[in-house]
C-alpha cells in the first residue's frame, strides 16, 4: 500500500481501482469455473441434445439464485445497519428470517417442480429428445439438491454480512473445485451423463453448506449470526427491510432466466431446434466469462464510487470512472477480436459434433457484438447502484431483459427467424448501453452542477496545541502509557471517552463503536471495502471513520492533549504538532499482561493477541492507506517489555516537553 495516501480519499486512482476490482474479478473467475464446468464435461460425450438439455433446464435452476439473493443480500442490509445502531436483537432475527425463509420458499418450489415436472419442463422446450435429460437434471439440482444450493448461497452472504469475505470466498470455491472433481467421476467413471453432472453439483452444493454450518459453529460466539429458529420474526423491520433490499437483485437473476427461456423456447420452436439450443447453450456459457469479468470490474470499484460520492468528492467519483470505462472498453474489444478469430475453435472446446460447431461459429460471431454494450452497461449499473440511485438501476435492469430482449426476440423471430434471434443480444446490450449512457449524462450534469454551486473547500489551518498520539500493540500497556503521560503533563487523555463524542457525531451507537472502533470486519483489504455495505455505498465502518476524522481534528484545534489510537497520528499528520509514539512488547510479555489485565479466555492469549493486531492493523491500513506498526511512520517506538512502562510515560514527556 502508498504509505501517505488514504485508500478511499487520496490514493491514486489507478491503485484503488486495482485493489478493489483485482479480488472481485478473481472471486468471478471462479463462478465462470464453476458454471462452465457442467457445459465443459457434458459437452466431452458429443450429444448436442444434453448439451440442450442444460439449456433448457438452466432458467429453472436459476430461480434458486434469484432466492438466495432475495433473502441473502437483503438480510447483508439489515444486519448491517441493525449492528450499527446497536440493535443486535433485530441483526439476529434478519439472520434466522433469511435462513428459513429462504428454505421454506425452495421447499416449495421443490415441490411444485416434482409435481408439475412434465408440463414445466414442456412449456420451456422439452422434446422427445431432450425431456429424459432435462427430468434427470432438474431433479438432483432442484427438487433434492434445491435446499442445499440456496442454504449455502445465503449462508455465504450472512457470513459476508458480518466481515468474513475470506471464509465466503473459500465457501464458493469449495463448491467449484468439487463440482469441477466430481463431474467428470459422475458423467465418465458412472456413466451418469447429465445426472451425473446434476449428482455431482448437487453434491457440492451441500459440501459447500455443511462448510459453512462449521463456520457458523466456529463464530457463534464472536458474532450475532444465528440459524435458531426462535430468532425467525416476520417483524416488517426484518421480512420487509430483507425482501424490499433484495427484491432487486433477485428480480435481476430473474430476468436473466425469463430472457434465456424465451430464446431458447424460440429457437427450439424451428427445424433442429437442438442443435440451435445446444449451440445457444455453449456460446451463452462462453458469454458468461466476459459477463462476469465487466461485473467484476464494475462491482469492484462500487465502495470506492459510493464513498467518494458520499464524501462529495465529484472530481473523484469520475476519475475512477473513466478509468474504469477504460479498462472495460479494453479488455471487451480484445474479447470481441478474439472470437471474432477463432468462434469454432471455442466451441470445438465445449462439443465435438461438427453439425453444433458450425451453427455455434456463426452464433458465437453474431452474439460477441454484445459484449462492449453489455461490459459498458454493467459499468453503468454498477454507478448507479454505489450512489443510492437503486431506482434507475431497477428500471435499466428490467428495460434490457424484460422490455427491450423480450422484444426484439419476438420481433426478429418472426421477419428474421434464427439469423434474427442470433443478433438479438447485441442489438440488445447496444441499445441498453445508449439508455444507461443517456442516464448517466444526465447524472454527471447533475453532479456538475452541485460541485459548481459549492463554496471551496476551506483548508485546515495548523494548529498551535501540541499532540501525543499512542498506537500500540495489543496487551503493550499503551493505553495505561497514553493515560499516565496526560497525567504527567496535566494535559487531557482522550481514549475510551472519545466514544460518546463519535457516537453523537455518527448517530451510532456507543457499544457498536467501543466493540469496533479500532477493528477492521475483516481481515482482507477487500471485505473491508464490501463489509456491509447500503444502498448508499458505504458502510457502517466508513460512517465511524469519518465522524472519528471530525472529532479527532477538532480535539485537536481546542487542546494540547494525549490520543490514544483511532489512527489521530493520520488524522492530525498536517494540521497539528505531534509527537507520533507506537509502543511494542514481545508476545510473551504482552500474553502475560491480557491475562492478568482481562483474564483468561477461551482462545489462548497469543491468539487473542493476533487476531486484535491483525484487526487494527488492517483498519489503519484500510483508512490511511500507510502501515500499521512500521517504524518510519512514527517518531517513537517504544518497547515496553524491554524498558518498561514508567520508563516509557518518563521518556514520552521528556520529549514532549523538549518539542
Amino acid at each position: 500500500m502508498t504509505k501517505n495516501h488514504e485508500l478511499f480519499t487520496t490514493m491514486p486512482v489507478g491503485q484503488a481501482v486495482a485493489k478493489l476490482a483485482i479480488p472481485t474479478v478473481v472471486s468471478q473467475i471462479i463462478v465462470i469455473l464453476y458454471s462452465m464446468a457442467d457445459t465443459f464435461f457434458i459437452g466431452q460425450i458429443g450429444d448436442p441434445n444434453q448439451i440442450a438439455a442444460l439449456s433448457i433446464t438452466f432458467p429453472i435452476y436459476t430461480l434458486l439464485t434469484a432466492v438466495a439473493n432475495l433473502f441473502g443480500i437483503g438480510a447483508n442490509s439489515v444486519i448491517a445497519r441493525s449492528l450499527g445502531q446497536n440493535d443486535e436483537a433485530t441483526a439476529q432475527k434478519a439472520s434466522a428470517f433469511s435462513f428459513w425463509g429462504s428454505i421454506a420458499v425452495t421447499g416449495v418450489l421443490s415441490v411444485l417442480l416434482a409435481i408439475f415436472m412434465k408440463p414445466i419442463l414442456l412449456f420451456f422446450g422439452a422434446d422427445e429428445y431432450t425431456f429424459g435429460f432435462t427430468e434427470d437434471y432438474l431433479f438432483w439440482v432442484f427438487v433434492i439438491g434445491g435446499i442445499p444450493t440456496v442454504a449455502g448461497l445465503v449462508l455465504g452472504h450472512l457470513v459476508r454480512s458480518v466481515g468474513k469475505t475470506k471464509e465466503a470466498g473459500i465457501g464458493l470455491t469449495i463448491g467449484g473445485i468439487m463440482n469441477i472433481i466430481l463431474d467428470p467421476i459422475f458423467i465418465f467413471v458412472f456413466k451418469m451423463d447429465v445426472a451425473g453432472a446434476a449428482v455431482a453439483t448437487m453434491i457440492s452444493n451441500a459440501i459447500s453448506m455443511v462448510y459453512f454450518f462449521f463456520v457458523l459453529a466456529k463464530i457463534r460466539n464472536t458474532t450475532i449470526l444465528t440459524l435458531a429458529p426462535r430468532h425467525f420474526s416476520l417483524e416488517k423491520q426484518v421480512a420487509w427491510g430483507t425482501l424490499a433490499v433484495g427484491f432487486p437483485a433477485a428480480i435481476s437473476v430473474l430476468l436473466v432466466s425469463v430472457s434465456i427461456s424465451l430464446l431458447n423456447g424460440l429457437l427450439l420452436s424451428h427445424e433442429s431446434g437442438n442443435i440451435l439450443s445446444a449451440a445457444y447453450g455453449v456460446t451463452s456459457k462462453c458469454g458468461t466469462i466476459a459477463l462476469h469479468i465487466s461485473i467484476g470490474i464494475a462491482q469492484g470499484v462500487m465502495p470506492l464510487i459510493g464513498y467518494s460520492y458520499g464524501a462529495k468528492d465529484h472530481k473523484r467519483v469520475h476519475d475512477v470512472c473513466r478509468l474504469s470505462f477504460i479498462i472495460l472498453l479494453i479488455f471487451s474489444i480484445v474479447f470481441l477480436a478474439i472470437v471474432q478469430l477463432i468462434p469454432n475453435t471455442i466451441v470445438r472446446m465445449f462439443i465435438d459434433h461438427a453439425e453444433t460447431i458450425a451453427v455455434g461459429g456463426v452464433f458465437m460471431r453474431c452474439w460477441s457484438w454484445c459484449v462492449i454494450g453489455m461490459s459498458l452497461f454493467n459499468m453503468y449499473n454498477s454507478i448507479f447502484q454505489a450512489v443510492g440511485k437503486w431506482k434507475t438501476s431497477l428500471l435499466l435492469a428490467v428495460l434490457r431483459l424484460g422490455v427491450i430482449f423480450s422484444v426484439l426476440c419476438l420481433v426478429f423471430d418472426r421477419l428474421f427467424g434464427v439469423q434474427g434471434l442470433m443478433w438479438v443480444q447485441a442489438i440488445t446490450d447496444t441499445l441498453s448501453c445508449l439508455i444507461a449512457m443517456g442516464l448517466y449524462g444526465h447524472f454527471k450534469k447533475s453532479l456538475a452542477k452541485e460541485f459548481s454551486t459549492q463554496p471551496e473547500a476551506i483548508a485546515i489551518p495548523a494548529t498551535p496545541n501540541r499532540i501525543v498520539t499512542i498506537s500500540r500493540e495489543f496487551g503493550s500497556g499503551g493505553r495505561t502509557i497514553g493515560k499516565e503521560v496526560a497525567a504527567k503533563l496535566g494535559i487531557p487523555c482522550y481514549d475510551s471517552e472519545l466514544i460518546e463524542k463519535i457516537a453523537a457525531e455518527s448517530g451510532l451507537a456507543k457499544e457498536y463503536i467501543e466493540k469496533h472502533g479500532e477493528y477492521a470486519a475483516s481481515d482482507s483489504l477487500y471485505g473491508n471495502a464490501v463489509a456491509g455495505r447500503g444502498r448508499d455505498g458505504q458502510s457502517v465502518s466508513d460512517k465511524m471513520w469519518l465522524a472519528q476524522k471530525k472529532v479527532i481534528t477538532d480535539l485537536a484545534k481546542t487542546e494540547s492533549c494525549v490520543i490514544v489510537g483511532r489512527c489521530a497520528d493520520y488524522i492530525l499528520r498536517d494540521i497539528a504538532d505531534c509527537l507520533t509514539v507506537f509502543i511494542h512488547a514481545s508476545d510473551e510479555q504482552r500474553a502475560e499482561r491480557i491475562v492478568s489485565v482481562y483474564g483468561q479466555r477461551e482462545e489462548s492469549a497469543v491468539q487473542r493477541l493476533h487476531d486484535k493486531d491483525r484487526k487494527r492493523k488492517a483498519y489503519y491500513e484500510l483508512y490511511t492507506g500507510a502501515h500499521w506498526g512500521q517504524a518510519d511512520n512514527y517518531e517513537l517506538c517504544l518497547d515496553s517489555g524491554k524498558i518498561g512502562m514508567a520508563r516509557c510515560v518518563h521518556m514520552i514527556a521528556e520529549l514532549y516537553q523538549a518539542g
